[in-house]
């Protein structure tokens, strides 16, 4: 039986080279089991030549910020002491912390970070898809159809070209191109008790 082919989104790769933070150090164990699987040749990962660009420059870490002073406003009360709005600052919360992730600028690489990336992309068992005319003309219909941006349209049809299985990402969300193309986030392949790391010889870094 040949490999599962899965399709990493750009996020897949930032995640494997950042553990930053308690979120990112989770989401690096499991892209880096996922990658020394496909080392091994037990499946293929497949991305869009895209990617090595939205990876050269991706978002500033997220930092979360305290909500604006405007915002005490909502721990109004009644003449019982009551909280007129009682939920209304969990869900300021969640709006607020989703537009501070999402508009995040993006942030310039060192030299040597940038240097990483590339060897990386130049790894044997990172397949990589040339964005051909026909490529591109199908992400234009899906952009146009599932009201999907131009860059997701553009993974979605590079994985549907090459027959992937599904697409690994982090945070994007692929749900509207799901009868396409199923979308989930990255799984540990290997046992919990054989859970290993990625040796890379230093060279390749």
């Amino acid at each position: 039986m040949p490999p599962k082919k899965v399709y990493w989104d750009t996020s897949c790769f930032i995640s494997f080279l950042s553990d930053a933070t308690e979120e990112e150090s989770n989401r690096n164990d499991i892209c880096q089991d996922v990658m020394k699987h496909a080392r091994d040749k037990n499946i293929e990962i497949w991305t869009s030549v895209w990617t090595i660009v939205e990876t050269i420059r991706p978002k500033s870490k997220y930092q979360p910020l305290p909500l604006p002073q405007w915002a005490d406003s909502l721990d109004a009360t009644d003449a019982n002491g009551n909280l007129l709005y009682p939920k209304g600052k969990d869900h300021l919360q969640l709006i607020w912390n989703y537009y501070n992730r999402h508009t995040a600028p993006a942030r310039k690489l060192s030299e040597v970070e940038a240097k990483k990336i590339k060897g990386m992309f130049a790894w044997p068992w990172i397949q990589k898809i040339q964005i051909v005319p026909t490529i591109a003309e199908h992400a234009a219909e899906i952009a146009r159809s599932y009201n999907l941006k131009p860059a997701d349209s553009l993974h979605v049809a590079s994985a549907l070209a090459r027959g992937c299985d599904s697409i690994q990402r982090w945070d994007r969300d692929y749900r509207k191109t799901d009868a396409l193309i199923f979308s989930a986030d990255p799984t540990m392949i290997s046992p919990p008790n054989l859970l290993t790391g990625l040796p890379l010889p230093s060279s390749e870094w």
